[in-house]
């Protein structure tokens, strides 16, 4: 790799240092979109150099995914090892983002490939569709936490009538991560008891291949 890493700067005239620092990004974050703040330019390098960075990731057992239309690159998991293991609130709340995503689409309310809710709306929905109470305040920062950083979202600010209301803008990365396959074994799920949770677990585990998000 590091002779094809010679080979891609020296037809291109940038610095190695560019190459390195994407394929870090990629690594740390998964996704990259060309509308989002400080991730432009990385997707754009991939977007010009996607063999190069298809050839590395493979090495890694990782695939490039790349959206022109959409302006979104990232890694897909290719071996089962790669899988995070999700804890049950958190791929429930997968789907609440992907039934927003869809239901935003098919109205057309939709910029970029992006859609805008808020923290309100995605909790109301978590209720509703899973009938539980919702997750403690900090419990819940730290579900969005992980979403942003595996750019299924992105945080915005809080409305100057609610603070604790965040507008959140859900990207197309959702689809890549909760395939039809997967929104059909949580929908099965249907508002099980928190008892049941193991069971839920064991089963998103035994079939990661429905999960796309990466350690």
């Amino acid at each position: 790799m590091l002779r094809e890493l010679k080979r891609v700067v020296e037809e291109s005239g940038k610095d190695p240092q560019e190459f390195q620092q994407t394929a870090n990004y990629l690594l740390a974050n998964q996704f990259v979109s060309a509308f989002k703040h400080g991730q432009r330019r990385h997707f754009l390098l991939v977007e010009m150099y996607q063999q190069y960075f298809g050839n590395l990731f493979d090495a890694l057992g990782m695939k490039l995914y790349v959206n022109e239309n959409e302006r979104l690159a990232g890694l897909l998991p290719v071996e089962r090892e790669a899988f995070v293991r999700l804890k049950t609130d958190e791929t429930l709340f997968l789907l609440v983002l992907r039934q927003i995503y869809e239901e935003k689409v098919e109205n057309f309310e939709i910029d970029n490939g992006f859609v805008a809710t808020n923290s309100v709306a995605i909790l109301e929905r978590y209720v509703q569709l899973v009938k539980r109470e919702i997750p403690t305040e900090t419990r819940f920062k730290d579900i969005l936490t992980l979403f942003s950083k595996h750019g299924v979202i992105i945080r915005g600010k809080a409305y100057e009538e609610d603070a604790k209301n965040l507008m959140i803008n859900i990207t197309p990365v959702v689809r890549l991560i909760v395939t039809e396959a997967y929104l059909r074994q949580l929908e099965s799920f249907n508002g099980a008891d928190p008892e049941e949770d193991e069971v839920l677990d064991e089963q998103i585990e035994q079939n990661p291949e429905e999960s796309q998000v990466t350690q």
